[in-house]
């Protein structure tokens, strides 16, 4: 700017002169203080603007859960995470459409809204079933444990229910009846409720041993019964609880799987004198009738009552089969996945492929799916590879090279076996759901490697999911390689360090590896105190007794080892290679040379690890 000269002005221009430089001078004090104080403010309300959004899509999430929309709840719930991850709403909606589809990475998501915002009784509930299905017991606990001290609310059925399923599920009959109890009896408690109460009972039945349990059993199918005189769904489910009871009471080859739409175990077992004091049953005929006729019924149900019938008369077979293919082969996708499910499962793969034809076929995955399935038990694989190279159905490629990989070993084809195996496991990726696929898959066809390789990846990236971690160990038992065991068992056990089942077995195999005759004195006391411990817990326990009397026998008190068998009776589908070996070598240690003998040759020694069988070497011919 140019400098004027000031010498020439009056006294009225110079004072209108200094009062403009000031005005332009507080302009730029001013707009230097708004740009830094906007530069400073913009990321707050940047945030702001995304925490808003974030909580938007959260409760757009929310509603689809209720509506069971998974996909739609699914895309809400990561665009609030990805917005801001740090916003408890959408931590909230990602660990509820986590825990509703009963995914494990769900309890780290809960962790990190614990974190940063109370937990709501919802909030807990979803915490507490989650970890129930991933056996994480003391997270469950703890969040029962809020739910059931609360005043304000009062606890009522939906907390009993899963205070019921953590005590069932530690194996304590006498901790679960108290809830389901109050339960049943509760006028408050929701049909679904009361039926998943009743199946829990059912599952406890054969634990408990008190003179109530005939009382309690009664009382469960009683509940059971009244609840299948419906129309919903849930009466729909108590339905097919006793349709399992009737296939049950003498197995019916190729019925299909009874699921319950809340995902239920349905245990049936009924043992002794209780059969007697049990409620009358509708035959399975009156069951067929009752399921054919439910209101809600689709085809996997109807199917199902033909199996109630061929389960009642065995001769009707030809009239069942035909009547199901009429009813059912002009149906939709999925009535005719249903149907082809049913027609593999009865050995009837010629029929279903003349059923449903290729051109049928393709109309979903599902349907393809069972085709292959069919031709593969007919050994027809040149027909399947065809299938698959032309692309006839386009199938995820994970699922293309699972299937061209059992062609190709069953065709001889090694090399291209092992590369479909590849490629399979690299297009399974960092997918939990594809891996858990994967594995069982490759394992049930002797691809060992590549079930470990997906069972290892699918812990990798969901370490508390249970199946997964079976999965490994059974591929290290396969090994035969006890250090492998054990490792696999170690690492579980930091995962669920009050699972007894997992606390049983890393004893036992840690107690394998110490030497004979140069044993950690400590480590040896720690194992038998909680083997001791465990057999307090589950006086039933067959693994539990034995592995304290391995302990004893190490701690050379043999005497010990074989009182810790009696008074105790064991089925004899219940008796491991591994029980019997270590029963008779406390035989042998107490001087019953014949009868360890005679035990020893009852041992099937291929399913014994090395350090067993040497624990009844000398007692083999």
């Amino acid at each position: 700017m140019r400098r004027v000269d000031t010498s020439m002005l009056t006294a009225e221009e110079l004072r209108l002169l200094t009062r403009k430089r000031r005005l332009i001078a507080l302009v730029l004090v001013l707009m230097i203080v708004l740009g830094v104080g906007g530069y400073f403010a913009a990321r707050p309300a940047r945030d702001a603007i995304k925490g808003w959004q974030a909580r938007r899509h959260a409760q757009k999430a929310f509603a689809f859960i209720e509506e069971e929309r998974w996909k739609e709840a699914k895309d809400e719930a990561i665009a609030a995470y990805q917005l801001r991850t740090t916003e408890p709403e959408a931590l909230r909606a990602v660990a509820r459409f986590l825990s509703r589809t009963r995914q494990p990475q769900a309890l780290e998501f809960w962790k990190q809204l614990e974190e940063r915002a109370s937990l709501n009784r919802t909030d807990l509930r979803d915490q507490a079933a989650v970890a129930l299905t991933v056996n994480e017991s003391s997270r469950a606990e703890e969040a029962i444990g809020k739910l059931l001290s609360s005043t304000e609310p009062a606890p009522d059925p939906a907390d009993w229910l899963l205070a019921a399923q953590a005590a069932a599920q530690k194996g304590s009959a006498k901790e679960a009846a108290p809830y389901l109890e109050k339960i049943l009896a509760d006028p408050a408690a929701s049909e679904r409720q009361q039926l998943q109460a009743a199946l829990i009972g059912l599952g406890i039945a054969a634990q408990d041993k008190s003179t109530t349990a005939d009382s309690r059993r009664v009382a469960t199918w009683t509940r059971i019964l009244q609840l299948s005189q419906g129309t919903s769904s849930t009466s729909l489910d108590a339905l097919l609880v006793l349709a399992q009871r009737s296939l049950s009471q003498a197995g019916t080859p190729g019925a299909t799987e009874t699921v319950l739409s809340s995902g239920d175990a349905v245990p049936v077992e009924e043992s002794g004198d209780a059969k007697s004091t049990l409620p009358q049953f509708p035959s399975a005929d009156q069951v067929a009738a009752t399921l054919d006729h439910h209101p809600l019924a689709k085809a996997q149900h109807k199917l199902l009552a033909s199996d109630l019938q061929l389960h009642a008369d065995s001769s009707r077979r030809e009239e069942l089969l035909a009547r199901a293919i009429a009813d059912w082969k002009d149906s939709d996708a999925s009535g005719l996945a249903a149907l082809a499910t049913w027609l593999n499962g009865k050995g009837e793969h010629e029929r279903q492929l003349n059923t449903i034809p290729l051109e049928r076929a393709v109309q979903s995955r599902d349907l393809f799916l069972q085709h292959l399935d069919a031709l593969g038990a007919l050994s027809r694989w040149d027909e399947i590879k065809r299938l698959l190279d032309s692309e006839r159905y386009p199938l995820d490629p994970m699922i293309q090279s699972m299937y061209l990989a059992r062609c190709n070993a069953q065709l001889g084809q090694r090399a291209a076996s092992e590369n479909n195996w590849q490629r399979a496991l690299e297009a399974a990726g960092g997918d939990v759901s594809k891996l858990m696929t994967l594995a069982p898959y490759a394992e049930k066809n002797g691809a060992a490697e590549v079930a470990n390789a997906a069972y290892t990846a699918a812990t990798a990236h969901a370490p508390f999911l249970r199946p997964a971690q079976q999965g490994r160990l059974r591929m290290a038992q396969a090994s035969r390689d006890t250090r492998k065991i054990h490792g696999v068992l170690a690492e579980m056990l930091s995962l669920w360090p009050n699972d007894s089942a997992v606390q049983n077995d890393e004893a036992y195999f840690r107690l394998l590896l110490l030497e004979p005759n140069v044993t950690d004195a400590s480590e040896l006391n720690q194992i038998r105190e909680l083997a001791e411990d465990l057999v307090n817990r589950e006086p039933a326990s067959l693994p539990h007794r034995t592995l304290l009397a391995l302990a004893l026998l190490r701690d050379q008190r043999p005497a010990g080892a074989l009182e810790v068998y009696s008074g105790i009776q064991v089925a004899a589908n219940a008796l491991t290679a591994s029980a019997l070996a270590i029963h008779a070598a406390a035989l042998a240690a107490n001087g019953k040379t014949e009868d360890a003998k005679t035990e020893a040759a009852q041992v099937p020694l291929d399913a014994l690890l090395a350090e067993e069988r040497i624990l009844i070497q000398e007692l083999l011919p």
